[in-house]
């Protein structure tokens, strides 16, 4: 009997245990579903300037929230004419108004000539190179959030305007307008939105969790300009060329010019010289140099001096540090001079690849200072190409 009631004691035990292990697996089981279907385990996912996108390669976030993109998909989506030297483990990319220099691996960086510290560093991952774009946001005129409790990566053109709102009662955000669509997220007092678009008594916006959908204008303060639309104004450019030359002498135009066109004189002023230095021809001191200044001014004209080389495209601009210094050199003469902008005229180039990336790096610079470039094309480069990076292409 004893015998008996021990081995039933010893059943109950075990099963006991195997009930208490299997109710453990049963809460371990919806805890992980719990947190499956809200936010720790779902599928990364990008948000750029209000649309959900796709990238070619997988898109990582490390410990410290740096956001990593390829260098294909930054290709696509911001400097299709990134360029990463191998031999010296170099990134170079330019967008609109910024210049960077990343190294493999390395914590400090070159950004419009400033050495800044880095966040994360540029890697090598599976065959790619990987960008921390989370670093590079002044360079591509970003603003990055990235939303641990959606997954979510939110990202915005800087250049583009932007406007808020506060919630001002507890509200929903609707898939669609109307109280019978479908629920996406709950705010609370003083949660900011950010305002797509009017729309009759909604507003569609974007919450912080960067889900975008519709929300009552009542359950919304006032609106607030976070920041306006960046336009550029590109004047139809118009060349005397035959006007451009320092000494001649020149009877007033026959006709006015057209003042909401560029109108310039391209006079060789600028020569690139042996270990990359630049010239400076402009004879600003003599009185030829007055005189035909004088007439420009009469006649409604400005300079876009022209920049020429001694030496070989391969000689001069082989090197990122080479291009630098004379990039350096031009914007100041231009600045000191305060010419409206320059024109790129060199007679022959034997290093095409080296040239354009002469001028990619060219712009950035010339941008911030809001110096115009043309460049007057010869056999060898190519116009579409040039036509998407500069301000002006013209013929020879």
């Amino acid at each position: 009997m004893k015998k008996q009631k021990k081995l039933n004691m010893v059943k109950v035990r075990i099963c006991a245990i195997i009930a208490a292990i299997i109710l453990f697996l049963i809460i371990l089981s919806i805890c992980i579903n719990v947190l499956k279907n809200n936010y720790k385990y779902k599928e990364l996912t990008i948000l750029f300037n209000n649309e959900l996108i796709e990238t070619m390669n997988e898109v990582t976030i490390d410990e410290d929230e740096n956001i990593y993109f390829s260098k294909s998909d930054i290709a696509l989506l911001f400097d299709e004419n990134i360029y990463y030297n191998e031999a010296e483990e170099e990134l170079i990319t330019a967008y609109n108004k910024h210049i960077a220099l990343l190294k493999l691996d390395e914590e400090y960086g070159l950004i419009n000539d400033e050495n800044i510290k880095l966040k994360g560093q540029l890697k090598e991952y599976n065959d790619e190179i990987y960008i921390p774009i989370t670093d590079l946001q002044l360079v591509y005129d970003l603003e990055i959030v990235y939303s641990k409790k959606s997954n979510r990566i939110i990202m915005e053109t800087t250049t583009d305007k932007k406007v808020d709102s506060s919630v001002i009662r507890k509200t929903k955000v609707k898939s669609k307008k109307g109280l019978f669509s479908k629920d996406i997220e709950n705010l609370i007092i003083g949660d900011k939105v950010v305002i797509l678009e009017e729309s009759g008594n909604y507003k569609k916006v974007r919450t912080p969790l960067g889900n975008i959908g519709y929300v009552k204008t009542k359950k919304l303060s006032e609106e607030r300009v976070v920041r306006e639309q960046v336009n550029v104004d590109k004047k139809e450019l118009v060349v005397f060329r035959n006007y451009s030359n320092v000494s001649g002498v020149y009877d007033n135009l026959d006709e006015p010019v057209d003042e909401k066109k560029l109108n310039v004189v391209i006079p060789t002023f600028f020569y690139v010289d042996k270990d990359s230095k630049v010239l400076n021809k402009t004879g600003s001191k003599t009185a030829a140099y007055a005189i035909y200044e004088e007439w420009m001014k009469e006649n409604k004209l400005t300079f876009m001096p022209t920049v020429n080389s001694n030496v070989l495209v391969s000689e001069s601009m082989l090197s990122y540090s080479e291009r630098s210094q004379i990039i350096n050199s031009l914007v100041k003469l231009v600045e000191e001079y305060e010419y409206q902008g320059i024109n790129i005229e060199f007679d022959a180039v034997d290093d095409v690849n080296s040239f354009n990336r002469f001028i990619i790096e060219l712009m950035p610079k010339c941008k911030e200072k809001d110096i115009k470039v043309c460049v007057t094309l010869n056999s060898n480069l190519d116009k579409k190409k040039l036509e998407k990076i500069v301000d002006y292409v013209v013929e020879e």
